[in-house]
């Protein structure tokens, strides 16, 4: 009994000395926190910053070993970029994490220069897309990053950045489709599969219309078909009915695919990749049976009804025939790649839609600048796509949707010691810039009396008015660096230039053919932030919509 006392009563004592205990440990981790603050932060000033070749400064940091962890990025990335430090730096820095050291770019002029170089490689980044996001086996990633792959002969090799031999082939060919001759034909084609698509919707809009409880429907479904059917042919549809659905759901699931979020928590993100993945690999193979060199009937630019383009049937009889690639990483390659063509594009082509019939004015000006860019042959409307590309307001929406809402990471990884402007950055350092600080200038992009502030829609920041004429001039000089929903310079998107007509040829066909009335708040119009880094993003609510057939073409 005694015992038992005496053991009670030391409960007091030893709670004391278990709090008095935690207590110094908390008062030393912080002193040594403090400590290390003060001592990185006088590194940090004491880094010449005048002389070149200057060595980035290592941002202060409180913590030792986990160094500066971006709290603010993962709850308000675009916060973290106007408001925090980072919005007052316009030099590289260095920022520790976990014991890695990674460079951050900063200021136009440096953020040119990091994009400009052709001896940094994103290798990495397409290695772990490919594995991740689009299920390719690590045997055909490896070969792709290997250096001892020889590339075909009969097509130029053009390295637009440092990359191994098939990474850069590949890349090359890229370009050729989408930047070359075919690019045209392809935007003639998107353009009529769209019309026929809108026309059959036309006939449950009359009347009243049609209420969409979502409106993106409208693009994942109608709008996404008429671009795989201009890129593919019918093929890939006509064997896989309804493959749209799982391929946004395969686009919305990006970030959980390169997070490495296991397949038990999103089985649904997984299924869909799978689908498409499959359904590519059906039409593909269906293609190769089919297709025969002697009889099927070429255009002349050398695409036939079933590869839809020679692209497609070059690329799988290369990598497939003739280097050996299973037919499934095959299709991994090419979901890769109907990814990089449709995602971002059609995200940023719903909200200029949105944006247009928001604003009756402005739905105005459009509507006119389309009637100036339509030709009547046989009774029959078609776009003028060269005059319709050149229209300013048309193009202002394009450009303000861009830098609104496209917020993009681009890493690169040194090969060798690289110079940023005046900045010295070593061999086999990750380089980190965003296209968000530029997009977000408020000195750039708002006027001193901040009637359009840097986060609202305003297409006039993109158009110039003189006293010569009351019709706008389209101008993006003077935003170097501070607009690079595109990137710049050595990997300069190769698309570009048909995401914009994608963009321009949808939006004019939806103003012509529709009234629509846009049934959201504006709290359903705030940004969705999941995706950030990542390219375009998404509303964060569901938009509703109600669509008319428009009688009134005037």
């Amino acid at each position: 009994m005694a015992s038992n006392l005496l053991q009670y009563s030391s409960w007091p004592s030893n709670q004391y000395e278990t709090r008095t205990a935690i207590a110094y440990a908390i008062l030393a981790a912080a002193a040594i926190s403090v400590v290390h603050y003060s001592v990185t932060l006088a590194l940090y000033n004491a880094t010449p910053k005048k002389v070149p070749p200057k060595s980035p400064p290592l941002l202060p940091h409180f913590l030792p070993l986990i160094g500066s962890f971006p709290w603010k990025y993962f709850t308000d990335p675009i916060r973290f970029f106007t408001t925090g430090y980072l919005s007052l730096v316009r030099h590289p820095i260095r920022v520790r994490l976990l014991g890695h050291d990674f460079y951050i770019i900063q200021g136009s002029d440096h953020v040119l220069s990091h994009l400009s170089q052709t001896s940094t490689s994103n290798t990495i980044f397409n290695a772990n897309f490919l594995r991740q996001a689009c299920g390719m086996s690590d045997k055909a990633v490896d070969r792709l990053g290997s250096e001892s792959e020889e590339t075909p002969k009969y097509f130029e090799l053009k390295k637009y950045l440092a990359a191994a031999p098939l990474y850069a082939w590949s890349s090359s060919v890229i370009h050729r489709y989408l930047a070359g001759r075919g690019a045209h034909k392809l935007s003639q084609r998107f353009e009529a599969n769209l019309r026929d698509r809108i026309r059959t919707y036309q006939e449950a809009a009359v009347g009243d219309g049609i209420v969409l409880s979502n409106f993106q429907d409208f693009f994942t479904e109608h709008v996404t078909a008429a671009l795989l059917d201009s890129m593919c042919g019918t093929g890939l549809l006509a064997k896989n009915p309804g493959v749209t659905q799982a391929f946004w759901i395969f686009c919305d699931s990006l970030p959980t695919y390169m997070k490495h979020t296991p397949r038990i928590l999103a089985p649904k993100a997984y299924k869909a990749r799978e689908e498409v993945i499959a359904a590519v690999q059906v039409w593909q193979t269906w293609a190769s049976e089919n297709f025969d060199a002697d009889t099927t009937p070429l255009d002349e630019d050398g695409d036939d009804p079933f590869w839809g383009s020679k692209f497609f049937r070059e690329r799988f009889s290369t990598f497939v025939f003739e280097m050996g690639f299973d037919p499934r990483d095959m299709a991994s390659m090419e979901v890769g790649f109907l990814f990089g063509a449709s995602a971002n594009v059609t995200a940023n082509t719903y909200w200029c839609v949105i944006d247009v019939f928001r604003d009756h004015k402005l739905l105005n000006d459009i509507r006119a600048e389309v009637r100036d860019s339509t030709l009547r042959e046989k009774g029959a409307a078609r776009l003028d796509i060269n005059v319709l590309v050149q229209q300013p307001i048309l193009q202002a929406v394009f450009a303000e949707s861009l830098r609104l809402r496209c917020h993009v990471m681009f890493i690169r990884k040194t090969t060798q010691p690289t110079t940023i402007v005046d900045w010295l950055i070593p061999k086999d350092r990750f380089l980190i810039a965003w296209s968000t600080p530029g997009h977000m200038d408020s000195k750039l992009w708002s006027h001193s009396n901040d009637v359009h502030p840097v986060d609202t829609f305003w297409p006039g920041r993109f158009l110039k008015y003189t006293s010569d004429s009351e019709r706008p001039t389209f101008s993006l000089p003077g935003t170097e660096g501070s607009w690079l929903p595109f990137g710049y310079g050595a990997n300069l998107c190769p698309g570009r230039q048909f995401a914009k007509v994608h963009c321009l040829v949808t939006l004019a066909l939806m103003v012509g053919e529709f009234e629509c009335d846009i049934l959201a708040s504006s709290k359903d119009l705030k940004l969705d932030l999941s995706k950030f880094g990542i390219g375009v993003l998404g509303p964060s609510g569901t938009i509703s919509a109600r669509l008319r057939k428009r009688d009134d073409r005037g």
